[in-house]
């Protein structure tokens, strides 16, 4: 073992301890500055990777950036105008994915069925060219979750790069029943979304092999952190 590494294994040694020791509340107020004091110092461990080492991650959630209606219907809709996947079957796989999310941690109350989608895009000539409120509107949904896919790297023959497979996406939320184009976009406040990137390791690539299996593998890891977004999760699972 170099001296780096064994620096910072006895470091987060001495945090492990620190966290399994019964703490006072004077000695809890002062674990912010203790926290700093460990940054500053270059121990290479971010205060979210100290605070979970020190046993406080656990009892910790990371707050959901927005709380979505529980007023109505929600629909998840998934565009993909560059045709990054493989097929539009993608983009329903990954809304049901998302769907299933959250309903499963009660961040909706009621998911619009993808089929009632299928019947608006069978039923409706230049489906893909309508906005998305009025999709949502035609849906009969409160809002929308609205995600474009705008970057895809699923290919087993990759370089030497830590993370060989990614896919981004942005995400918005919008009012479906807006009257006025002010009201459309909920959130975020960035007119371009919020963008989310999945990354895979090389080893999971390599296991996975085939281009088809690794976009599953993305769109589950996806769909995990589309739904984080919406509601209060555990730390360590950020």
């Amino acid at each position: 073992m170099s001296m780096t590494r064994k620096s910072e294994s006895n470091q987060m040694h001495f945090v492990r301890s620190l966290g399994r020791t019964a703490l006072s509340k004077p000695l809890l107020m002062c674990v912010p500055i203790f926290l700093v004091l460990l940054s500053s110092l270059g121990c290479g461990y971010s205060q979210g990777q100290l605070l979970w080492a020190m046993g406080f991650g656990a009892h910790m959630k990371e707050p959901a950036e927005y709380e979505l209606t529980q007023a109505g219907p929600v629909l998840v809709l998934v565009d993909d105008p560059e045709q990054r996947l493989e097929s539009p079957s993608m983009r329903k796989t990954l809304a049901l994915k998302i769907g299933r999310r959250l309903k499963e941690h009660e961040a909706v109350v009621e998911i619009i069925p993808q089929a009632r989608l299928d019947r608006l895009r069978r039923h409706n000539k230049g489906f893909e060219d309508i906005a998305c409120r009025m999709v949502g509107e035609k849906a009969e949904a409160e809002q929308v979750v609205w995600l474009e896919v705008r970057d895809l790297l699923a290919t087993p023959n990759f370089d030497e790069t830590v993370h060989a497979a990614r896919m981004s996406v942005t995400v918005r939320v919008i009012n479906a029943n807006a009257t006025r184009h002010i009201d459309v976009r909920l959130w975020p406040t960035e007119r371009e979304g919020k963008l989310i990137t999945t990354e895979l390791h090389a080893n999971e690539v390599v296991r996975a092999k085939r281009p088809g299996v690794i976009v599953g593998l993305l769109t589950e890891k996806m769909a995990d952190d589309v739904v984080k977004l919406f509601y209060d999760h555990p730390m360590d699972e950020s």
